[in-house]
């Protein structure tokens, strides 16, 4: 069986090992890091494009137990076993990475590895603009990885609005909320929609719940191909704290992304936080979800106390390299 390895958003690894058994049949997870995640997968490897949670993906050429590890030593290493590429054709580059950041390695040691590549596939080598990379990776925790690159995921940021999430990170707060297709979801601070289009199509949920203060970002989603696909979408404007129109005990979760107030004008950020819980523990029914980003992890946690909804889990993550906590939480 194929072994792989992928990269994903810190702080995510127990969804990202979920995920990737109930999407892809017959995987299995070998070991999980920070960031990066080692499996086997038996199926067209092109499928893993499709896991949106993923990042950098790579067919593993060779791996290496934690202990004391040079590039020197994985490259001879690697030299000396036989490889099958799974993209044999065009040009490629060797790069090596330790601990995230790219490493200047000896000119002997680059050329005896991109050697091993020519020898063993039909590709030819380009140092400026290959179509596919091997790369040599030490991780902080030890353990070393020789990898193609297969697919690396576009970044995203320049394509979306100001403060809206990415779509890997919304649907990894999904994920945390272990939905069923036949509950009730809310997101109470809807912004362009990236946390209602991954319920609705990443999850197959078929009733949600989409709110906001902004009635121009409400309105440009009623206008949008959302509304028009997914008749289960219920679009409203309302403030958080008086969601007057939801019926007490109706949600079976919430899941969201409220202000942090830096850049918003919210002069006490635990008292909004404290009537915004205050809400959503009259909407949420007993055993109810809440799964909740936020930088200001302090505020949040303090505004959690005597709410009657506890925090089950905090996942420490980084949203545009700012640090923030994804809370995992339940109406008690």
């Amino acid at each position: 069986m194929a072994e792989y390895i992928s990269t994903f958003i810190t702080g995510f690894g127990e969804a990202v090992s979920r995920e990737l058994v109930r999407q892809l049949p017959g995987a299995k997870v070998i070991a999980v890091y920070d960031g990066l995640i080692h499996y086997r997968f038996d199926g067209d490897w092109r499928l893993l494009r499709q896991a949106l949670y993923l990042n950098n993906t790579f067919y593993l050429l060779s791996s290496f137990p934690r202990g004391p590890l040079s590039f020197e030593k994985m490259v001879r290493t690697v030299c000396r076993e036989k490889h099958r590429f799974l993209i044999s054709q065009g040009s490629y580059r060797v790069r090596f990475s330790r601990e995230n950041q790219f490493a200047k390695v000896d000119k002997g040691i680059v050329l005896m590895a991109e050697k091993q590549v020519a020898q063993q596939s039909r590709l030819r080598l380009d140092r400026v603009n290959p179509q596919t990379e091997i790369w040599y990776i030490i991780r902080s925790e030890g353990a070393g990885f020789c990898g193609q690159l297969l697919h690396k995921r576009e970044a995203t940021e320049k394509n979306l609005n100001k403060g809206e999430l990415r779509p890997e990170l919304a649907y990894l707060l999904c994920s945390c909320a272990h939905l069923s297709a036949g509950m009730l979801v809310c997101d109470p601070f809807c912004g362009y929609g990236a946390i209602p289009r991954q319920l609705l199509t990443g999850f197959s949920i078929r009733r949600v719940l989409a709110s906001d203060s902004d009635p121009q970002k409400i309105q440009a989603l009623k206008k949008g191909e959302l509304a028009r696909k997914f008749p289960g979408l219920s679009l409203q404007t309302a403030d958080v704290r008086q969601l007057s129109g939801l019926a007490e005990g109706s949600l079976d979760a919430v899941i969201t992304d409220p202000p942090w107030g830096y850049y918003e004008q919210i002069a006490d950020m635990e008292g909004f936080y404290r009537e915004m819980l205050q809400e959503l523990y009259r909407v949420l029914k007993p055993g109810g979800t809440l799964i909740l980003l936020s930088a200001r992890k302090a505020e949040f946690a303090g505004a959690l106390e005597n709410s009657g909804i506890r925090c089950r889990q905090r996942i420490d993550t980084l949203v545009n390299g700012k640090k923030a906590g994804v809370f995992c939480c339940v109406r008690e």
